[in-house]
């Protein structure tokens, strides 16, 4: 039988209907132990985490670079890792915070002081400037995990192309951020043929042809109960089939571009 917290679940031949004991993906034992590990989420110490991990990542950069100015000054527009639409501007703030007002952290008041900060003009403008092309797409899509920050990018130059702003030779920073409490700040120069790759991918024209779903399809979807999928794919690589008969490739996806 399954056990798992002291729980004696039903056995494997009561899972395949059967009386025998055959081997069930690899397994020739009947009882099966199942184990599955709950996180323990802290939203306010998972937020200190990235903010605390940026800011290393961020100083080790200047330090690696040379630099003894504001590092960011330097780049055209900011792209970080965003779980949500706002955590950028509301934890880059930190960093801005230190390059210009050198706060004490260890202050019983660094965080209302964070926060004015936070509410000031020239704050504002830095963000609308540097960090606001970033939120488009981010805000209408959620969180892509490790593909946010590429989002991001995407999102920036899709901006830029509309407002027909020339970045050539700019440069953009890059401040990458993963679970595993890790940060890394990086920064790359836009080439000169980036308005002709990105008008090709007219991400803001799908986004706004994007098919609204009710509450009851979302659960579904998240069930893995919906078995055929919501909108036909059109130019773009879908799943095709999943093995279930090879032993070798069991669970193999494979795609096709339609």
């Amino acid at each position: 039988s399954m056990i798992a917290d002291g729980y004696d679940g039903p056995s494997k031949n009561e899972i395949l209907n059967t009386s025998e004991n055959p081997e069930w993906f690899g397994i020739i034992e009947n009882e099966i132990a199942f184990y599955k590990e709950q996180p323990v989420f802290d939203g306010h110490y998972s937020n200190q985490c990235y903010i605390d991990r940026i800011g290393s990542a961020y100083n080790h950069f200047k330090s690696e670079s040379n630099q003894t100015e504001k590092a960011y000054q330097s780049w055209e527009n900011i792209l970080m890792h965003l779980p949500y639409c706002f955590q950028a501007r509301r934890t880059f703030v930190e960093i801005y915070a230190q390059e210009n007002f050198k706060l004490n952290t260890q202050q019983t008041d660094y965080k209302d002081q964070i926060k004015t900060i936070s509410k000031t003009d020239d704050y504002l403008l830095f963000v609308n400037k540097t960090i606001y092309p970033s939120e488009i797409a981010s805000g209408q899509v959620g969180n892509l995990y490790t593909g946010s920050i590429f989002l991001g990018l995407l999102s920036t130059l899709s901006y830029h192309l509309e407002k027909k702003n020339t970045i050539s030779g700019k440069k953009m920073g890059f401040i990458a951020y993963g679970s595993g409490s890790k940060a890394k700040v990086f920064e790359a120069e836009v080439q000169p043929n980036w308005s002709e790759v990105i008008g090709n991918c007219y991400l803001f024209e799908t986004l706004k042809n994007s098919i609204e779903i009710d509450f009851e399809t979302y659960l579904k979807l998240h069930k893995k109960e919906q078995k055929t999928s919501i909108c036909a794919p059109y130019n773009e690589f879908s799943l095709d089939h999943i093995e279930n008969k090879n032993p070798v490739l069991l669970g193999a996806r494979y795609y096709s571009f339609k």
